[in-house]
């Protein structure tokens, strides 16, 4: 299905596709074995390591078969794999406002896990956990969709429409974003190489270890699905031939609403924009701006701009979020969690908001989307970011999304990727839209200045600044005396996985 999941709907989805290995509803299925199958699954489920989890043991070959008989069996799997990309360790929290702002330095928490984050020491317990969290539940995405593309080609003929290209250009993009966000956390600084291999790029699902490759080889990889999947979802993606308001309604999409609501799903433009991303990380300027600006330029059959920077009318609606701008997001059905409260762990001090926004600016994303509460006990005020807040008078396609890719990114890899012409032109676009003035950069030097900050307000409670810093290789991140070097910027790998390196 393509519109947002209720909780009923997210947990038996979840039961029936969280891998590959797992098997959609069908009456030619008896009750024992259904029974056998969510135990197969449970015990999937109980196995941590990544290598582990990407071991296929040889009976489940025959039920893996089974699984793909049909075209829903690998709807589900691709579902699935969606669901497990916003849990709570990953996109639902983690690589969005949670841990990953604890390493950009965003929140001010006191909690052990937010303290030796933000201090960056990587060996305590409570943080080994949670970065091996992050490890092995991105490669379990990996393994979802592996599982799908494996089987995928043999089946074409089994599919109606375009569903083929649909189901295997979304799949390849899942692929690629978990892979590229594995470069991102475990990586090196893309300024600084090193000789050897680095990472896993892992295509198959198989009972061989998944061996360490070189930087060069890695990213060969990612962008061979990239291409791919853009080949596949260019001229079959529906997002292509309806607007935004027409794929959220149910005239446009199949009986079971499969193809509705393509914001919630990797697009033909979320690919774009991916491959925006990656480009730019890999120093290839005029790719990333080739990229940055489809999206950008894209219209809907109508003539329209498929999406639309948010703006001062949007905060009025409720709308924090800027759901005009989103080009990928993801649905999460607990994320009216996130409350404004002093029992909250997201909040930041003072300083913070200073360094980012003077005190006199009209910036929406700072008169907006933040709440001052005073501590009576610390004598002090803290800030509460309220950009999820699940307003009453919110938009219902605003409601509960996490935006995995937004415009704004669009605009600021195209200004660092462009002339300095147009980065001024881009940027007084941005400017207006966040009703502040513009200003005119006279420099790269400035520009860039202008972009580390952008990257901090833009995306406060998104996860992307902290990947900035680390693109960039910069020394300083605001609110640490640690310099930033190889020893904060990489993660350290799981213990397990040394086993493996060459």
């Amino acid at each position: 299905i393509g519109r947002p999941l209720n909780r009923k709907e997210d947990c038996l989805i979840h039961f029936l596709a969280v891998s590959p290995f797992h098997y959609p509803c069908d009456s030619k299925f008896d009750t024992m074995k259904q029974i056998n199958y969510i135990l197969i699954m449970l015990l999937l489920c109980c196995i941590t390591a990544c290598n582990d989890w990407l071991e296929v043991a040889p009976q489940a070959e025959k039920e893996e078969a089974e699984m793909f008989e049909k075209e829903v069996g690998f709807r589900n799997v691709l579902i699935g794999a969606y669901i497990r990309m916003k849990s709570n360790n990953l996109y639902g929290e983690d690589l969005t406002y949670g841990s990953i702002e604890m390493l950009a330095q965003h929140w001010t928490n006191t909690d052990d896990l937010g303290k030796y984050l933000k201090a960056y020491n990587y060996e305590q317990s409570v943080v080994e956990t949670k970065i091996n969290s992050f490890y092995g539940n991105l490669y379990k995405v990996i393994a979802d969709v592996n599982g799908l593309l494996n089987n995928i080609d043999a089946r074409k003929e089994m599919f109606e429409g375009n569903n083929f290209e649909i189901i295997k250009g979304e799949a390849l993009a899942i692929r690629a974003f978990c892979h590229f966000d594995v470069l991102r956390l475990f990586g090196p600084i893309p300024t600084n190489l090193p000789e050897g291999t680095i990472l896993p790029y892992v295509t198959t699902v198989s009972i061989v270890p998944n061996r360490l490759v070189s930087y060069n080889d890695f990213t060969t990889k990612l962008l061979a699905d990239l291409d791919e999947a853009e080949r596949c979802l260019e001229g079959n993606d529906p997002i292509l031939t309806a607007s935004i308001k027409e794929l959220s309604t149910l005239e446009v999409a199949q009986d079971d609403n499969f193809l509705c609501d393509r914001q919630m799903r990797m697009n033909y433009y979320a690919v774009c924009a991916l491959k925006a991303r990656v480009q730019l990380w890999l120093g290839n300027k005029n790719e990333a701006l080739k990229y940055a600006q489809k999206v950008i330029d894209a219209k809907d059959p109508n003539g329209n701009v498929m999406f639309r920077l948010g703006s001062a009318t949007d905060c009025a609606n409720g709308d924090l979020i800027f759901s005009s701008e989103h080009i990928f997001n993801l649905n999460v059905y607990n994320l009216s969690d996130f409350k404004i409260s002093a029992a909250n762990t997201f909040y930041t001090n003072s300083t913070a908001l200073k360094y980012f926004w003077a005190s006199e600016t009209t910036d929406i994303r700072r008169g907006k989307m933040w709440k001052e509460v005073y501590d009576n006990y610390w004598w002090t005020y803290y800030y509460y970011m309220t950009k999820y807040t699940q307003a009453t008078n919110m938009p219902v396609w605003a409601k509960n999304s996490i935006p995995l890719f937004r415009l704004a990114e669009m605009y600021l890899i195209a200004m660092e990727c462009g002339s300095i012409q147009n980065a001024n032109d881009l940027y007084k676009e941005v400017c207006i839209a966040r009703d502040i003035t513009p200003v005119t950069f006279g420099s790269t030097e400035e520009l860039s200045e202008t972009l580390i900050l952008e990257y901090n307000r833009e995306f406060y409670g998104e996860g992307q600044a902290f990947y900035a810093y680390k693109r960039l290789g910069r020394s300083k991140i605001f609110g640490t005396s640690t310099v930033g070097s190889a020893l904060i910027y990489v993660l350290p790998l799981p213990k397990a996985e040394s086993l493996y390196i060459q």
